[in-house]
């Protein structure tokens, strides 16, 4: 049944996004876009590796097993796959490849194996260590199909103040800057990494057009016909793609062809109303939401007691303002629809409005609720609308501000020893009590976002800069006069000359971390312990039918990270990585986790879309998700994953400078379709993916 109606939505999706692109190709006059997933080269393409060269095998490692076949124009590599993987490198040589006047790395691929191959590629800097200096995509590649492999070269190092002068207030700019960890350095590409997926037993791929894509060139940017390049709909004026907006009749057809589709392809039959797998085993229905090991894996279970795969994403609303005072040169005109902010605009809204007449925020959420199940998810994540989430359709978390004074100058963690975080945390978790904490909707709430735990014991070094009256402070120097007794003895083990307890506490220097990390350390696993165990007790005596979602890790701490699955139902983690597929707990920790964050950007969308690549960008973003996806739920600790976030912000930057095209649908309301098909294709098979015990069951239930 699931392949029948997954069979019909591929269907309607197809014939309904062709009339789309038809009518406005009709409107607008633009060319057809290819259907293709291989790009066609181009002149001011740079070749990095010419494979009808015989020094080309060189540049190639492959393992041991492995047959490299080069031709003029390809070299075949094909060998048995053992683990399911295997690893192809294409490294340099003694000179890095200098890539900085391009956006994307590009490779043609064809797959002549006989089983989907799944290929992580990988472009790395000298500097690559295992968690930056890379840059990093993934593709599927279907047996017989030929495809190109797409890297995007965000940049790791700053932006030259020309650019940051043109465009202020932006996080990402153009020629390929992005504030990431992963980024890396273009002028020092020294190695490609291909890892090949696959569960067949032997691997055979045709490899060709290694080159360099996308001219970044600054010197279109400082031309008056640059500015604006942001349109009427707050969209990118210099690229096209075919669901672009031209016109108000382009958002009446999109909006016709979407609600033809969501008809077509309703929620996945095997879901009970929560979106928990009514097919599945019944098990004890308390009527909240709760967490239990079931066959040997982590999952939440709904009220009506059937496990539940939390599949969501963040920020389901209208919010989306960005800011526009002394920028009047980006855009070519501003939407004339009434607008809350003056010193603001939300493209966003003033779309829907276009879209849906006077009452567009209402149809807004009512939309919402019937697009998430059809796209396959189940939950409304962080940040989304009250007024959506309390329509009682979809299942939703809940973000708690909880604070008090900080615990040191320097850090933005509160000081748990401080009484005011119990308090703040108490009328937090009051304010629930007679609205979401009897909503048997409402899985649970994160105790915050984020929260500044660095990597481990050196936070503490902040706290010696505190003022003596800090309540961490005074904390950990009575912890120090408990495990040193005297302050000489203190001072020989530090090598510091502190007079007293009392001088010690009205110091301000920091020591040398290492003399003290022994010190350090229980002061850390002090300050986690009673940072959670405060939170969980207030949570648990206002809103005792609720999961405590824990605090989003986004630097791991392992000390916190003990400390949280203590005390908390579920340990969250921010991770924006290729894949999550072996995340673990410290001291290999038994306890469920969820992902509050995670995305994969559409920079076709974007600055970057100077490469004319828009659909293989969609194609291979689509990838990622699944690969990502698929990861997660093979993870016997993780019960669910968040995207950040439904729509796509600002080009120009909302208040904090953050642009990035990551949504579920754009600035104009329309959905990312290659996207939506993935996760559809997810949900659908949400529960058998996870409960299978083998590939067989896999294959046999696609």
């Amino acid at each position: 049944m699931a392949f029948v109606m997954r069979y019909r939505f591929q269907c309607w999706q197809w014939i309904l996004s062709a009339a789309l692109v038809a009518v406005q190709v009709c409107a607008t006059r633009a060319e057809p876009v290819s259907n293709s997933h291989t790009l066609e080269g181009r002149t001011n393409d740079l070749v990095i590796l010419n494979f009808a060269s015989a020094e080309a095998i060189k540049h190639l490692a492959a393992p041991k097993a492995f047959n490299l076949d080069r031709s003029a124009e390809s070299v075949v590599i094909s060998g048995p796959l053992i683990g399911r993987s295997q690893t192809l490198a294409i490294t340099s040589g003694a000179q890095p490849w200098n890539l900085s006047n391009y956006l994307y790395l590009a490779a043609d691929v064809h797959n002549g194996s006989s089983q989907e191959v799944t290929i992580v590629c990988r472009v790395e800097d000298p500097d690559y260590v295992g968690w930056h200096h890379y840059a990093e995509s993934v593709a599927r590649v279907e047996a017989g199909e030929t495809t190109t492999v797409l890297v995007f070269l965000k940049r790791k190092n700053a932006p030259d103040e020309t650019l940051k002068t043109l465009f202020p207030g932006m996080d990402a700019l153009p020629n390929g800057y992005m504030p990431h960890w992963s980024g890396l350095d273009p002028t020092r590409i020294s190695k490609i990494v291909m890892g090949l997926e696959s569960w067949g037993t032997n691997l055979n791929l045709e490899l060709r057009n290694l080159r360099a894509i996308g001219i970044c060139d600054s010197a279109p940017l400082t031309t008056a016909d640059y500015f604006p390049f942001i349109d009427l709909y707050g969209q990118f004026r210099h690229a096209d793609w075919p669901t672009k907006i031209h016109s108000p009749k382009d958002l009446a057809v999109q909006r016709k062809a979407e609600a033809a589709l969501l008809q077509a392809s309703p929620r996945p039959p095997s879901w009970d109303k929560y979106g928990g797998f009514k097919d599945g085993p019944q098990l004890a229905a308390s009527g909240n939401f709760r967490v239990e090991k079931y066959a040997g894996k982590w999952w939440l279970v709904d009220p009506e007691g059937r496990l539940f795969w939390s599949h969501g994403v963040t920020g389901v609303g209208v919010s989306s303002t960005a800011p526009v005072q002394g920028r009047k040169k980006f855009f070519t005109e501003l939407p004339t629809t009434d607008q809350s902010d003056p010193k603001g605009v939300n493209w966003y809204l003033a779309n829907l409005k276009l879209k849906y007449g006077v009452h567009a925020e209402a149809a807004a959420a009512t939309l919402a609720h019937e697009r998430l199940p059809s796209w396959g998810l189940n939950t409304l994540a962080c940040w989304s609308d009250q007024k959506i989430t309390s329509l009682d359709k979809t299942p939703y978390t809940k973000i708690l501000n909880i604070g008090g004074p900080k615990l040191a100058p320097s850090l933005r963690l509160s000081d748990p020893f401080n009484t005011a975080l119990a308090r703040s945390a108490r009328r937090a978790y009051e304010g629930e009590k007679n609205s979401t904490a009897k909503d048997p909707w409402c899985i649970g709430y994160f105790i915050g976002n984020e929260l500044e735990w660095r990597g481990g014991p050196e936070i503490v070094n902040e706290v010696l800069t505190a003022p003596a009256k800090k309540a961490g402070k005074k904390a950990l120097v009575e912890l120090l006069q408990a495990r040193h007794f005297t302050i000489t003895n203190l001072n020989t083990a530090w090598h510091t000359t502190y007079l007293s307890w009392d001088n010690l506490l009205a110091s301000t220097n920091k020591v040398d971390a290492t003399l003290a990390l022994e010190d350090f350390t229980a002061f850390n696993e002090q300050l986690a312990e009673r940072y959670y165990q405060t939170c969980e007790a207030e949570l648990k005596r206002a809103t005792p039918n609720k999961l405590n979602l824990g605090s989003r890790f986004h630097t791991v701490n392992p000390i916190a990270v003990r400390a949280a699955a203590k005390h908390c139902d579920v340990v969250s983690f921010n991770k924006y990585n290729t894949s999550i597929r072996n995340l673990n707990l410290p001291d290999a920790l038994d306890r469920p986790v969820i992902i509050g964050e995670f995305h994969f950007p559409a920079w076709d969308r974007s600055f970057a879309a100077t490469a004319d690549c828009s659909q293989l960008c969609e194609k291979q973003r689509a990838d990622s998700y699944w690969y990502y996806i698929t990861g997660a739920l093979d993870n016997a600790l993780i019960v669910g994953t968040h995207w950040f976030q439904y729509l796509d912000q600002p080009l120009i930057g909302r208040g904090d400078g953050e642009n990035f095209p990551i949504g579920f649908v754009d600035v104009t309301d329309t959905p990312y379709d290659a996207l939506t098909k993935v996760t559809r294709e997810l949900g659908d098979n949400l529960y058998v993916r996870r409960l299978q015990a083998n590939r067989a069951a896999e294959t046999k239930n696609r």
